[in-house]
Parts: structure tokens; sequence; C-alpha cells
């Protein structure tokens, strides 16, 4: 598949020039992977969500093993840089503490959201596959440097934030509070009422853990 950056996966996958037959498998394969777990996804399943037979999909793709990581690579190779570099150029309109926050919770939860299936493959596969993980870390290690550099310069430059915290617990109390509520929303959510309000609250109590 080509290898062209893209913000939304799903919309990326089907405009790929790819035989319609196997554009319809990794469809599918995104969506049940996502709802049921790679080891709750039986071949069969994919194959009647995408109106093929088995024999399209082994056609396609030697095992379902390969399968989960055509859907994944692009994923990390493309989108994961992509977000990555908006991220933190979007950064440098923001000049104060509060406003950094506010964009930072945002930017990356409303990034889960409009890509929750792959989000959710990638989240969980992280966990349990070798092949998925060194696929990761090798393009993680290579954007920590000038993430680094530049959250901690925009920081610094604020001179609001608590002299013990580090960069790693600020990464965690700013993480800890839009993962958990995108798996809430992700997973029930009709449990979910105003989503505007919950993410003003998540700002506030940031800030609360991470302001001087």
């Amino acid at each position: 598949m080509e290898s062209n950056i893209f913000a939304n996966y799903r919309d990326w996958i089907t405009s790929q020039k790819i035989p319609h037959g196997k554009k319809a498998v990794l469809l599918a394969g995104l969506e049940l992977f996502s709802k049921n777990g790679y080891h709750g996804t039986p071949t069969a399943d994919i194959a009647k969500k995408a109106g093929v037979s088995q024999a399209t999909i082994f056609k396609y793709f030697k095992t379902k093993q390969d399968l989960l990581i055509t859907i994944i690579k692009p994923i990390i190779e493309n989108m994961v840089p992509n977000y990555r570099d908006q991220f933190l150029s979007g950064m440098n309109k923001y000049h104060n503490l509060e406003e950094w926050v506010n964009f930072v919770v945002r930017d990356r939860y409303k990034f889960l959201k409009d890509n929750s299936d792959a989000a959710i493959i990638l989240l969980s596969e992280m966990m349990i596959n070798q092949t998925v993980r060194d696929l990761f870390f090798e393009i993680f290690e290579k954007s920590v440097p000038v993430v680094k550099t530049t959250i901690v310069n925009k920081l610094e430059s604020s001179n609001e934030v608590r002299d013990d915290l580090d960069l790693s617990g600020i990464i965690r109390t700013i993480v800890g509070q839009f993962i958990p509520y995108f798996f809430q929303q992700y997973l029930v959510p009709n449990s979910i009422e105003d989503e505007e309000h919950d993410l003003e609250q998540m700002v506030d109590l940031i800030m609360h853990a991470i302001a001087k």
C-alpha cells in the first residue's frame, strides 16, 4: 500500500489503490480486532464481515498475524510521526501553562477519538505482541529527543510548573487523565454525558497537580 501521510486511518484505507477484496478485509480486521481483540477474532468472522471467503483473506495475507501487522504498521510508520509533528507545531501557539495543558488534553484526546479502532488495536497489542512493540519503539525512540526538547523548553519558558516535578511525572499526570477517559468512552459510551465538561475538569485536575 502507498505510505502517504494520513490523518484518519479508516479513511486512509478506503482511499488506497488496492483490490476491493483486500481493502474489505483490512477494514473488517480493523473493526473486529478493535472490538473483540486479535485472539478473539477468527478469520471466519473477518471473512463474513468483509463479504469474502477465507481463501480471499489468505490470498492477500499469509496468516492472521500478517493481517494484523499490515493493519498496524502504517499506523506506526505514518500516523504516529504525522501527529507527533502536528502536535509539536501546535504547541508553539500557546504561551502559558493552562493554554498548553488545554491543547495537550484536547489534541491528544481528539487524536485517539478520531482513530479509535486503530488506537485500541495498537494499545492492546503493544502489551502482548512483541512484533508490535518492536515496530512501535523503533519509531518512538526516534521521536523522544525532539519531543522531550520541545516540551521541556515550553515548560521551562512558562516558569509555571512545580519545581519538584520532572518531565516523566508531568506526562504521567496528563496521560493518566485522558487515556482512561478514552477507554471509558470507547468501551462504555453511554456512561459519558457531557464530554466538554469532562475535558475541562481534566484540565483543572492537571493544573492543580502540576502548577506552582
